[in-house]
């Protein structure tokens, strides 16, 4: 039998064995169809809630998992590292997918991406987005990852990352892969290595990371209606430099 349970200040399925193995989803749609409102209501939260453990877990892994490398093996491995991961499947794929797609796609696309990754300061998968005549802009505040991590954990009521009992670490010096800042999370700089493997690539980076020093302030991935918009800082932050024009389909 489905049940619902509170469970530390959050909806958590209690079932009977026969339906506790269902997905929640398809026992929202049930609801629906049978007219069970609140039920339905109850089904909605309750799977939005069962993602974030794991999503939360991961997360807090990958940047444990980069201190540890850090720590065991030297700092500049972290970019040997991220950008072997990156180059051969995970970015790779965005840069084919996106290369077929417009501006407003791709932010489409991204869009639906920081929804399911919690953004927000109630991990719910808010962001807001931005368009003036040059750019779209995804706001986080924060993003469900780095930024969450940054914080601490509203939701959970844990501390940051940064502090005791995690300690993760961040970049003793300023790299080209760090955006030529000091004291970027290990986590955070896979979004360095987003913008140079597309550089590298073609020219020019998909998006461009709004990384803020000061967690407390959100972070923004901008992307460009065409590349020769993208100021020349962009490059020169990852240690490249901006062609002199693009031949871009808008």
């Amino acid at each position: 039998m489905l049940k619902l349970s509170d469970f530390h200040g959050r909806l958590l399925r209690t079932d009977d064995v026969e339906t506790l193995g269902k997905p929640t989803h398809n026992l929202l749609i049930d609801a629906i169809d049978k007219g069970e409102k609140e039920l339905a209501k109850d089904l909605a939260q309750a799977g939005h809630n069962e993602d974030k453990s794991l999503h939360d877990l991961f997360c807090d892994w990958v940047w444990d998992l980069l201190t540890k490398i850090s720590s065991h093996c030297g700092e500049s491995l972290m970019y040997k590292i991220l950008r072997e991961s990156q180059e051969t499947w995970m970015l790779r794929r965005t840069w084919k997918v996106f290369s077929k797609m417009s501006v407003k796609q791709q932010v489409e696309l991204t869009a639906e991406m920081m929804r399911s990754h919690r953004c927000g300061p109630k991990q719910e998968g808010d962001i807001k987005i931005e368009e003036d005549k040059e750019k779209y802009t995804i706001i986080m505040d924060p993003c469900g990852s780095g930024g969450r991590m940054r914080r601490g954990d509203v939701v959970d009521g844990t501390p940051s990352r940064l502090t005791k009992p995690y300690n993760f670490g961040v970049t003793q010096k300023a790299y080209d892969w760090s955006w030529n800042k000091k004291g970027v999370p290990y986590y955070c700089i896979h979004c360095a290595v987003n913008e140079i493997l597309p550089i590298e690539w073609g020219g020019y980076p998909l998006w461009v990371t709004g990384y803020e020093e000061d967690a407390a302030k959100p972070c923004k991935w901008m992307f460009y209606k065409n590349p020769d918009l993208i100021p020349e800082k962009y490059w020169k932050r990852v240690g490249k430099t901006k062609p002199d024009s693009f031949s871009h389909k808008k």
